[in-house]
């Protein structure tokens, strides 16, 4: 049972694989294991962080849908309370205008009045004088006394009644 040198040479070479995977392949396998934990701790971690950005985006996504809605909100009371101011101008200067019109009615009245109130007071005045005129010029001195007693006798009677 002799071999040459080639097949010891084989069979040392054949025992030290077998020597080197016993001792290298447990070193190997806890090296990807250790290298596979890290993975699946990195995958685990980057998952928590994506879920963490989609959970970031969802409340940012519904703060923005809040702030529009906010917004809007904002947007349509301010419209709302243009209109109301709007028409509370309107009605206010309805207001003033016809305060103004009812003014300008009082004064043109008031004017009116005091318009016919001199010409009644010049006609009186230009009826006299003309009266005067007439009397002085056109009757002698008893109808001038007859119309004197005359006038005073219509004017006792208008008194006492």
């Amino acid at each position: 049972m002799f071999f040459d040198e080639t097949a010891w040479v084989a069979i040392a070479f054949v025992l030290f694989i077998i020597l080197v995977w016993k001792k290298g392949s447990q070193a190997i396998t806890s090296m990807l294991d250790n290298r596979s934990l890290l993975i699946e701790n990195e995958l685990n971690q980057a998952k928590s962080l994506k879920e963490e950005a989609l959970e970031e985006l969802r409340q940012t996504l519904q703060i923005q849908k809040n702030i529009s809605e906010e917004a809007d909100n904002i947007i349509k009371e301010a419209k709302e309370n243009a209109k109301k101011i709007i028409e509370e101008a309107k009605v206010k200067s309805s207001e003033i205008i016809k305060r103004k019109e009812d003014q300008a009615n009082q004064k043109i009245l008031a004017l009116e009045t005091e318009a016919i109130n001199n010409i009644k007071k010049i006609s009186s005045n230009i009826i006299i004088e003309s009266s005067k005129t007439y009397i002085n010029q056109k009757l002698n001195a008893k109808e001038k006394a007859n119309l004197i007693t005359k006038s005073s006798n219509e004017i006792k009677s208008i008194s006492i009644n």
